[in-house]
C-alpha cells in the first residue's frame, strides 16, 4: 500500500509540472534577476524598477542636427492597468493607459503615443498580431521558429524570419525578441510577459525580406551571444551572413542585478 501510494504521488507530481511547464511561455524557471541596462550601439537605456519589481521608469537622449532632448517614460501600476507618461526634459507631454486582461496587454486607451494600440493572442498566450499607428504585424510560432510580418507606411511588406539553434537558451528571457517586435516599447523588453514575448530560446540566424517601392531587398544574418556568471545573456552580436561581406550591423549589451 505504502509503495502504491508512492508511485500515485509521483504521477500526480509529474502531471503537476508538465501542466505547469505547458501554461509558462518561457517554459523554464521565472528569472530571478531584472535588466536594467540596455544598449544598442552608443545609445544606453537605464531601466528603473519599484521595491514588488515592476519596471517603473525608462529615459532616452534624442537628437536631430545637434539639437538633443531628454525623453523619459513613467509607468504607474493599476490592478489592471498601467498609466503611462510621456515627458520631455522634464515636462509631461503625453499620457495614455495600457488596460491589462489576464495579466495580457489588451489595448491603449485615452492616447495610442507611439505604442501598440490592440493585441490578438494564441492559444498559448502568445502574441500572433499587434497594431499601432503605422500598421499591422503578424507572428507565427513554432518550435524551430518565429517568423514576423509586418505592413506600415514605410515599407510595404516586410517578413522575417528568425530560426532557433535547438538547446540554445538563456537564463530568464531573450530581450531581443520584444525589442525586435516593437523597439518602441520598453516596457516589454522588460516585461516582455505582458504581450506573451517572453522566452528563453536564443535566435542563431534571421532572413529578411523587404518590399519597398516594389522593389524586394533580402538580408541574411546569424547571432553570437555573450552570458554573464549566471548564465543570462549580457551580449550579442548580429553579422551580416554573405560571403563576400560578413560584417557587424548591430550590437546589443544587457546588464542583469
Amino acid at each position: 500500500m505504502k509503495k502504491f501510494r508512492t508511485i500515485v504521488m509521483t504521477l500526480m507530481a509529474v502531471i503537476i509540472g508538465v501542466i505547469f511547464t505547458s501554461c509558462n511561455p518561457n517554459n523554464g524557471e521565472e528569472p530571478t534577476k531584472k535588466l536594467v541596462k540596455f544598449c544598442y550601439g552608443d545609445v544606453e537605456t537605464i531601466l528603473k524598477y519599484d521595491d514588488q519589481g515592476h519596471f517603473i521608469e525608462y529615459s532616452e537622449v534624442l537628437g536631430l542636427d545637434g539639437v538633443f532632448h531628454t525623453y523619459t517614460y513613467t509607468y504607474v501600476w493599476k490592478e489592471n492597468a498601467i498609466e503611462i507618461t510621456l515627458s520631455m526634459d522634464g515636462v509631461a507631454m503625453e499620457k495614455c493607459t495600457l488596460d491589462l486582461e489576464n495579466g495580457l496587454a489588451s489595448g491603449i486607451s485615452d492616447n495610442p503615443l507611439v505604442f501598440t494600440s490592440s493585441f490578438k493572442y494564441n492559444s498559448a498566450n502568445r502574441l500572433i498580431e499587434s497594431t499601432n499607428f503605422m500598421g499591422t504585424q503578424s507572428i507565427e510560432w513554432n518550435d524551430d521558429k518565429f517568423t514576423a510580418t509586418c505592413s506600415n507606411s514605410l515599407v510595404n511588406t516586410k517578413n522575417e524570419s528568425f530560426t532557433y539553434e535547438k538547446n540554445y537558451t538563456t537564463k530568464g528571457y531573450n530581450p531581443l525578441i520584444p525589442y525586435t517586435i516593437s523597439s518602441t516599447e520598453m516596457l516589454y523588453v522588460a516585461h516582455p510577459e505582458l504581450a506573451g514575448l517572453a522566452t528563453q530560446k536564443l535566435f542563431n540566424s534571421e532572413n529578411s525580406i523587404s518590399i519597398m517601392n516594389d522593389k524586394e531587398y533580402t538580408f541574411s544574418y546569424k547571432y553570437e551571444y555573450g552570458f554573464d556568471e549566471d548564465g543570462y545573456v549580457n551580449k550579442v552580436i548580429v553579422r551580416h551572413n554573405e560571403e563576400d561581406c560578413e560584417h557587424i550591423v548591430s550590437e546589443y549589451t544587457f546588464v542583469w542585478e
